[in-house]
């Protein structure tokens, strides 16, 4: 499995649709419901190369020459899109080159019904298309999701595709799975919910020190003290601190600190150790990071749909603004708690009230193959419209776009 060695432990027992799927071709019946349920049910899933090797290598040449030709490219600042804060991980937005788009082509037609499965028809619009690299030093992201719908059965599903082989020792995305489901009933909030009960059984300075929870909840005044509600950021430091890769068979465990024994370890998801050409697909709201790079330069294309007109919370349209279209909304009541909940700030107007930005996507699965706009050796385009924050505050800017509120 991964495309280094057959699975052990707890992935051997996991069903082909399960974490590693076979794409569809034309002499295998394809099964309606099988990839949509999976993702349903673990978060994500891995699958056969969609691309060929020497796919894989031009589309890895043409990212990195693309990418020397940035001005970001060695500054000071080092990342674009600010995915990290590194000098050492790019998040290039890309144009429809030859090369791209054809790779991009040969992906998607592997991939098609795969894609219709689980948005359940071909007009799911393309909201991002980029290459990471991710050089030698990077370090391991903090743990994330990427976008969250407001409302109904809204989505997004993003593709990384690996263009060469990519190791454990080469950083590879960490994928957590979702809950309950055939390999552990545990996940990202069951660690949080077991840290705070085993705190409470505890209940001594003395027993929590001893365990290694003290600097957790042990508050300033030296009384035990276990907090309710949503999780701190000391709490995510330790549990992110605490979790590993088994390089053996590239799961990703928590290891409780007040157990050294090596069955304590949780399961919690997979690092995406694949070989070249094969594919990630996730959905937006599936934990995720960034796995810490000591080898060398890993590069991955990446792209993602949306349900038609979907309405979303997050930080996924890293995408070139000619294919994305853009409006300015109001908002119901529900849709203003939502967007809190969700750690979005509301934007207020005096004469309009309450509105946000929604990002829909001018290409449409149903529109691929998809016809290039910029040849290869054609770099004009690269500094330009570049999303330079996570926010898109630049980008998304009304009053220097003068959006006045209508579509552009």
């Amino acid at each position: 499995m991964f495309g280094f060695a057959r699975a052990r432990g707890a992935l051997a027992a996991l069903p082909g649709e399960g974490v590693t799927v076979s794409t569809p071709s034309a002499r295998r019946k394809f099964r309606t419901g099988s990839y949509g349920d999976a993702l349903d049910r673990y978060g994500f899933y891995i699958t056969d190369p969609v691309l060929s090797d020497e796919e894989a290598d031009d589309a890895r040449e043409h990212v990195l020459a693309t990418l020397r030709e940035t001005q970001k490219y060695g500054s000071e600042n080092g990342c674009l899109g600010k995915l990290a804060n590194c000098e050492e991980r790019f998040d290039l937005s890309l144009r429809l080159t030859t090369t791209t788009t054809r790779t991009l082509n040969a992906i998607v037609s592997r991939l098609q019904p795969m894609l219709v499965d689980i948005f359940g028809d071909d007009e799911c619009e393309l909201i991002e298309l980029s290459a990471l690299v991710t050089c030698k030093g990077s370090p391991t992201q903090r743990l994330h999701s990427d976008a969250d719908g407001v409302k109904g059965q809204d989505r997004i599903v993003s593709v990384f595709v690996s263009l060469q082989d990519t190791p454990p020792g080469m950083g590879p995305s960490e994928v957590f799975f979702n809950s309950p489901n055939a390999v552990s009933q545990f996940d990202y909030y069951s660690a949080l919910y077991l840290m705070r009960s085993l705190a409470s059984e505890l209940n001594s300075t003395d027993s929590l020190r001893a365990h290694g929870l003290g600097e957790l909840y042990i508050g300033a005044d030296g009384a035990v003290n276990v907090p309710e509600g949503g999780a701190s950021d000391e709490e995510l430091k330790f549990f992110n601190e605490h979790v590993r890769v088994d390089e053996m068979d590239n799961t990703v465990a928590f290891h409780p600190p007040w157990d050294s024994t090596p069955s304590a370890r949780i399961i919690l998801g997979v690092a995406a150790a694949t070989r070249q050409g094969s594919a990630l697909i996730y959905d937006s709201r599936t934990k995720h990071r960034g796995g810490r790079n000591t080898r060398s330069a890993r590069v991955q294309l990446m792209f993602s749909f949306q349900t038609k007109r979907a309405f979303m919370s997050g930080s996924t349209f890293t995408m070139r603004r000619r294919y994305l279209r853009i409006e300015r909304v109001p908002l119901t009541l529900t849709e203003r708690a939502t967007l809190r909940t969700l750690g979005q700030d509301i934007k207020v107007s005096p004469t309009q009230g309450a509105w946000h930005l929604r990002v829909f996507g001018k290409i449409r699965l149903k529109d691929f193959p998809l016809l290039p706009d910029a040849a290869d050796n054609d770099l004009d385009w690269i500094d330009e419209d570049v999303v330079t924050d996570i926010d898109n505050t630049l980008d998304f800017d009304i009053d220097a776009m003068g959006l006045n509120g209508d579509q552009v």
